[in-house]
């Protein structure tokens, strides 16, 4: 007679494969966690406060970087976007002025560099990082408003760049373009400088002909009536 297996055995052999998974998972969990943590710097209260700061994005592998300055943050256009990147050694960071929020400028807080204050979109600014370390910046009249960024050389992680969105600086890049193709296509105007399309002209020349229709339609009749009068007979 075979031996009847012990269900007492059994369930502890089951107990202890659930808590061998379940202490794997959690670590595994806890190492992505910290490889999270690892990846995001330390800013010391740097951004405390930015409301446009999300982290740092990964800009890694790139030769040059595009930051906005007057992007829309903290209560106006006082802001840089991203707020924070990171680059690799001998990286180009370009920032560029979206001409919103008045006059801004660059600054290290090291002073390891500093820009112009400047007010017109299209502007730029450009420095290349050779060393790794943290680099935070500030605009000078816009600091105390939480205008804040930073630079971070070396190391990898962070948010994915591809999902940053530039929307002032390619308003601005259409806007240039769209005023080089408006003057290319000519066309026609109206004296002050102003083009009248087609559709305007069309509309203009189908009122003009509505007001003048009566009188022409007048003419017609004057016309027809004339032409069916009959001629005087001659006298004997």
């Amino acid at each position: 007679m075979s031996a009847q297996p012990n269900r007492s055995t059994e369930r502890r052999a089951f107990l202890r494969r659930t808590a061998t998974g379940l202490g794997a998972a959690a670590t595994i969990g806890l190492a992505s966690d910290t490889a999270a943590a690892q990846s995001e710097p330390d800013y010391g209260g740097w951004f405390d406060g930015v409301s446009n700061f999300e982290g740092t994005y990964d800009y890694t592998g790139q030769s040059e970087v595009t930051v906005a300055v007057g992007s829309e943050a903290n209560g106006g256009y006082y802001g840089f976007g991203p707020a924070a990147i990171r680059v690799d050694p001998g990286t180009t960071v370009v920032w560029e002025w979206t001409g919103e929020g008045n006059s801004h400028n660059v600054v290290a807080e090291d002073g390891s560099f500093e820009s112009e204050l400047y007010t017109a979109p299209g502007e730029t600014f450009e420095h290349t990082f050779e060393s790794e370390g943290t680099y935070k910046y500030y605009c000078d009249p816009h600091r105390s408003l939480g205008m804040l960024g930073a630079v971070v050389v070396g190391g990898s992680g962070g948010l994915d760049s591809s999902q940053v969105e530039q929307p002032l600086l390619e308003a601005s890049g259409e806007g240039g373009s769209g005023g080089e193709s408006g003057g290319e296509s000519g066309g026609e105007s109206d004296g002050s400088g102003t083009p009248i399309s087609f559709e305007s002209g069309t509309l203009v020349a189908i009122l003009a002909l509505g007001l003048l229709s009566p009188v022409f339609f007048g003419i017609f009749l004057l016309l027809q009536e004339t032409g069916s009068a009959e001629p005087p007979t001659k006298a004997e």
